[in-house]
């Protein structure tokens, strides 16, 4: 994938002469001397699910100190109509720092800085993935004929999973556990929590790390919240109630699924062992 030493790069058509010190900080990162053509750099930045136009983007302005959108089209041969909503894009990642004056400017983080961050968010969407699909085998080897109803629903807004799960936490007679992304930042979800401790419902919830600010009054209604490093909506209603996000919440999508399983108490199971395993070590809010 790394090419030899060479004094220029070629990038498409355009022939640029990037700086030395771009080298020297990505190939740090792998603890030897690489110099990495535009196309391999580019070839290995997609594969963190950046886009192409992302990647050619990034990939010029690591050889840039700052420079604005109608440069960075020329050099990174990315449409005057496209570059913005690109440069936006990274700017709403981190990668990229916006430069104030006219013309406003940008430049990207040190490449070893935002190769960090890459490889953060792609451990982060692993572990997420890993989470999610631990407890979809559960549900999956659990026979058929004891399973329930199960429903997939698809939703168009995070808002409206959340409505779906408020309904379900309202319906709770004895107990709700789970691991939330949004318990306080979303008022509906908040609310119903407290309202289901004011029944004399148990209600345990394991937030997200950086999720939370404060309990927003969640344990003056009975809620016990704690909290811990996992990336999960999926809530157990009653010891056989499952509702599980099958999408990323932290992330902003075309359209969110999830799933509901009435009458599954295997993997109610599996998901309130695990539940009580990382509450054990989690941390009090």
């Amino acid at each position: 994938m790394y090419s030899k030493p060479q004094n220029n790069v070629k990038y498409g058509h355009l022939l640029l002469g990037f700086k030395f010190n771009i080298y020297r900080q990505i190939g740090n990162l792998f603890g030897q001397w690489y110099f990495l053509s535009l196309e391999e750099l580019n070839a290995f930045l997609a594969e963190f699910g950046l886009t192409e136009y992302e990647t050619r983007v990034l990939s010029t302005l690591f050889g840039f100190g700052e420079t604005h959108a109608p440069e960075i089209s020329r050099h990174a041969q990315v449409p005057k109509t496209r570059v913005y909503d690109v440069l936006e894009r990274l700017t709403k990642k981190g990668l990229l720092i916006e430069v104030s004056g006219r013309p406003k400017k940008y430049k990207a983080l040190e490449p070893s800085k935002a190769l960090d961050m890459l490889l953060e968010e792609s451990k982060a969407r692993l572990k997420n993935l890993e989470e999610r699909a631990m407890l979809i085998k559960a549900g999956l080897d659990f026979p058929a004929e004891k399973k329930g109803a199960e429903r997939v629903l698809k939703v168009r807004e995070k808002n409206d999973f959340y409505k779906i799960l408020v309904q379900e936490i309202d319906s709770a007679k004895k107990s709700v556990t789970g691991f939330s992304s949004g318990v306080v930042s979303n008022p509906l979800l908040a609310d119903a929590v407290k309202k289901a401790g004011a029944r004399n419902v148990e209600v345990k919830i394991i937030s997200a790390i950086n999720k939370i600010a404060d309990k927003a009054g969640l344990e003056e209604g009975g809620v016990e919240i704690r909290m811990a490093d996992h990336n999960l909506d999926a809530f157990v209603v009653d010891g056989k109630k499952v509702v599980l996000s099958l999408s990323d919440l932290s992330a902003e999508k075309t359209g969110y699924h999830f799933t509901i399983w009435p009458e599954n108490e295997h993997l109610a199971q599996a998901l309130g062992h695990y539940f009580n395993k990382v509450w054990e070590k989690a941390r009090t809010a």
